[in-house]
């Protein structure tokens, strides 16, 4: 039994590494989806703003280690896929401005998301980095 002395204390340890992974992993996938929620926002079209004010990013309630960045307004799907942007650059009945205007375009999302991959992987990696360097006290 002298072979197994010890064991639990490092299956302790094991675990709350790897719990300070996932806790590390979240945070920058957090700090991912609020970048990208942001500047999603730059690229919706506004009348009145709702679009952007509806837009969102959690933990995805559905899986362990994910985030979800989206909108709610009833309409944001059918912006987004809007491929022909219907009515673009005509005036609005509002009067406050044209259609997809000032910034609009269709897939906001989508192309952030596609535009953005390299700062995706460097903020994730980074927070991982940066968290574990604080949790081992500056050791690696």
């Amino acid at each position: 039994m002298d072979g197994v002395r010890g064991f639990d204390e490092v299956m302790r340890n094991l675990n709350e590494q790897i719990n300070g992974i996932k806790d590390r992993s979240m945070a920058g996938l957090l700090e991912v989806g609020l970048k990208i929620e942001a500047r999603s926002n730059q690229r919706v079209p506004r009348e009145y703003g709702n679009l952007a004010a509806s837009s969102y990013t959690r933990k995805a309630q559905d899986e362990a280690i994910a985030v979800e960045i989206g909108y709610t307004a009833e309409y944001a799907l059918y912006v987004h896929e809007d491929l022909e942007m219907s009515l673009k650059g005509e005036p609005r009945p509002s009067g406050l401005g044209v259609y997809w205007g000032p910034n609009g375009e269709n897939k906001f999302l989508e192309k952030t998301i596609r535009e953005n991959t390299d700062l995706i992987v460097k903020i994730i990696k980074k927070r991982a980095e940066l968290d574990a360097a604080k949790s081992s006290g500056g050791r690696r």
